[in-house]
């Protein structure tokens, strides 16, 4: 069961398509709203997906505060901060 942090806080659980397949890049870009994805393995072992290119967009900008500490937590750079929508995967949710 994976879970969608939105910019602004909000979070909401959410299902690949084809819950055997886990989810495929196209669905993950779609959520993101990307052309490209980064991947960060968490402390706890599961996934978080990005937006790559989030920092580089022009307008504005909004800090994920709860993306931002779990990278953090997982040995980010200190200062880092995640921009936009992440997504936080299971071990084997995506294919």
């Amino acid at each position: 069961m994976a879970n969608f942090i939105h910019a602004n806080g909000n979070e909401a659980t959410v299902h690949p398509i084809n819950r055997k397949k886990g989810f495929s890049l196209h669905e993950m870009y779609t959520l993101l709203h990307c052309e490209t994805v980064q991947a960060i393995q968490l402390a706890d072992g599961r996934t978080m997906w990005m937006d790559e290119e989030a920092k580089l967009r022009e307008g504005v900008q909004f800090v994920n505060e709860k993306a931002t500490k779990l990278l953090a937590e997982a040995g980010g750079i200190p200062g880092d901060e995640v921009i936009g929508n992440v997504l936080i995967t299971e071990p084997g949710e995506v294919k």
